[in-house]
């Protein structure tokens, strides 16, 4: 009869270990490419084996898992007005800078907008 081989990370439950990790870390990468994360936040991937012996001490269940810690996603901020409108309060978003002053896609610059008068001069 043929020796068993010793448990590896490669060996063990048929190389789950392995596939865990894989899985984890394409979980990570995504979540460094995402640009919405905070490029700064650290990522982990964590392997956990818990063994869990018999009363003699010659045989253990081996419960392998993986878990991860991602960056959230970063958080979004702006301004709203708020008043009443009706009688009911409302809010609106304040207008965005492209809003007010829209460019001129060709030339990069800011378009020419009519005097109040509703001519352009």
């Amino acid at each position: 009869m043929e020796t068993p081989a010793d448990v590896t990370l490669a060996t063990l439950a048929e190389g789950a270990p392995e596939e865990l990790f894989r899985e984890a870390l394409r979980a990570v990468l995504a979540n460094v490419d995402d640009p919405n994360t905070d490029w700064k936040a650290r990522r982990r991937i964590q392997l956990t084996f818990d063994v869990a012996t018999d009363e003699e001490r010659r045989s253990a269940k081996v419960t392998v898992a993986c878990s991860t810690k991602l960056a959230g996603i970063r958080p979004v901020a702006t301004f709203v007005h708020i008043g009443r409108r009706g009688g009911v309060l409302a809010a609106v978003e304040a207008a965005r800078n492209e809003e007010l002053f829209p460019t001129d896609k060709q030339a990069g610059r800011p378009q020419a907008v009519p005097a109040a008068g509703g001519t352009e001069g």
